[in-house]
């Protein structure tokens, strides 16, 4: 069964994300299954609601929420390779599923539009690990 809660969504995604030193721990969102969130119109909009300020966040949507500023900012330096990959599936579904909300999501984190290049390639090359 899937918690609700990117995104990422970003998040999620967010998905991924944990407070560690060096690298973020792998194991706090591996109960969350990114395909059954991805899939899931419902857990998926609650995640982006968390993210926007628009809805209600559960704990771990909110502790994703508080890492998605260094998450974007950092390019998931201190992710995994398995929370990068995460990140960018998660990410490319919603821009490439979820224009409208993607682009809101940009808008709230990146609204000088500076960090589009490096989160395309970011998507890229987390997808070809």
């Amino acid at each position: 069964m899937v918690r609700a809660g990117p995104l990422a969504c970003l998040a999620l995604s967010v998905l991924v994300l944990a407070e560690a030193v060096d690298k973020y721990e792998e194991g706090r969102f591996a109960h969350i299954n990114v395909d059954e969130v991805l899939g899931n119109q419902r857990i998926l909009g609650s995640f982006i609601k968390c993210f926007l300020d628009e809805g209600p966040c559960t704990a771990d949507s909110r502790d994703m929420k508080k890492l998605l500023p260094e998450v974007i900012d950092s390019k998931c330096e201190r992710c995994t390779d398995n929370q990068k990959k995460m990140m960018a599936k998660a990410v490319k579904h919603v821009k490439d599923n979820r224009p409208e909300d993607w682009e809101r999501l940009t808008n709230k984190y990146d609204p000088d539009h500076t960090k589009t290049e490096d989160i395309d390639k970011f998507i890229s090359d987390a997808l070809a690990m």
